[in-house]
């Protein structure tokens, strides 16, 4: 199968220039070209593991609002401490890999300049880690470097044991275990991974369930809040539509009576899922290949309350688009979707906020 590194010619399908983010309300701003980024950053002095990472003020290290980071290929995370959306690089049309740091405050996008930072990469896995105070940054790229983001600036852990290089790896926090949960993704040589790690804040450990899913990259992860496990659906090597629950110790494969898609064999790009928390059900939206034919591809909604699958049909649905970046803004009470890939039928640097029963578009 391809690499996700290898998605350049899919990500040339991204438009020239972005639309500001927006949060409840389009932006009022002129919309420009995304900056030229400068040359990969060099990592700054890295922390010991054991270190206390200071917590910062969550607007000292940004500049004022732009036009945002769009288009490209990326993860979001909510960072629990500052309550605002990050972005750390992707994939972007006529740029390659980025190393860049975005916060989206609710009203709209600042590109942050911390002192140090994280290689270019696309592909890295991201967590909140609330029990810390910090974001987890892991791989991407074939990397195996795990970084924090304490709210102005990236610090390189140095754990005494960690999980191989890899992309597309699928990571959430475990809130009734207070770890970082990662499972699989894709290696260096090409091949998929099927291993399971927590991260305590200090140190990567490999867990050994008696059962686990079959290896895969590209797998959606979330934490269900309500019923207390961590949920995986689905993952690319073999058009998997499975669903799976991690209680902490063991992983158990669920059979509900309906199940969304698997991906059309196209799809390489970061799936996420995330947990609405005023709702108390798992969601994510994707893409799906119906024929051929590009204007017949949709983008369907699924919401998991812990038993099954619904397939929701609002009104209004985003652009088909793959590899968007998908977050729930606690701040807001609502999901919020960015960027990704045109897939042919619609535009890539819209963003869309989901209330529960329809989708919006925010900017």
């Amino acid at each position: 199968m391809r690499r996700y590194a290898g998605i350049v010619a899919s990500a040339m399908l991204l438009t020239a220039c972005g639309r500001a983010v927006g949060g409840s309300a389009p932006s009022t701003a002129t919309l420009t070209p995304s900056p030229t980024l400068s040359p990969s950053p060099t990592p700054g002095p890295t922390v010991s593991p054991s270190a206390t990472i200071p917590l910062a003020s969550p607007t000292s290290s940004t500049s004022p609002a732009s036009a945002g980071p769009w288009p490209r290929i990326t993860n979001l995370v909510y960072d629990s401490t500052t309550d605002q959306v990050l972005l750390f690089g992707g994939m972007a049309n006529g740029v390659g890999t980025m190393g860049d740091t975005w916060i989206w405050d609710g009203t709209g996008w600042h590109e942050a300049h911390p002192t140090a930072a994280p290689a270019n990469r696309d592909g890295g896995a991201l967590a909140d880690d609330p029990a810390h105070h910090v974001v987890v940054l892991f791989g991407g790229g074939n990397h195996d470097d795990t970084w924090l983001w304490d709210g102005r600036t990236w610090n390189q852990a140095l754990p005494a044991h960690s999980p191989s290089p890899r992309t597309a790896a699928a990571m959430t926090y475990d809130a009734v275990h207070h770890v970082v949960v990662l499972f699989g993704g894709q290696g260096g040589g090409g091949g998929t991974l099927g291993d399971t790690w927590t991260w305590d804040g200090t140190d990567w450990t490999e867990r050994t369930p008696d059962s686990s899913p079959p290896a895969r990259a590209y797998a959606r992860l979330a934490f269900d809040a309500a019923r207390g496990v961590t949920l995986l659906f689905g993952g690319d090597v073999m058009r998997l539509d499975d669903t799976w629950s991690w209680d902490g110790t063991s992983w158990t494969r669920l059979h509900p009576a309906h199940t969304p898609p698997a991906w059309d064999s196209a799809t390489r790009f970061p799936q996420p899922m995330v947990y609405d928390s005023l709702r108390k059900v798992v969601m994510f939206v994707g893409p799906q290949w119906h024929t051929s034919s590009s204007t017949n591809n949709t983008m369907e909604t699924w919401t998991w309350n812990g038993t099954d699958w619904t397939h929701q049909t609002p009104a209004n649905s985003p652009p088909v688009r793959d590899g968007a970046g998908l977050v729930f803004d606690v701040r807001q009470g609502v999901t919020i979707l960015g960027g990704g890939g045109s897939m042919g039928n619609g535009d890539s640097t819209s963003t869309w906020s989901w209330d529960g029963v329809n989708w919006t578009m925010a900017g």
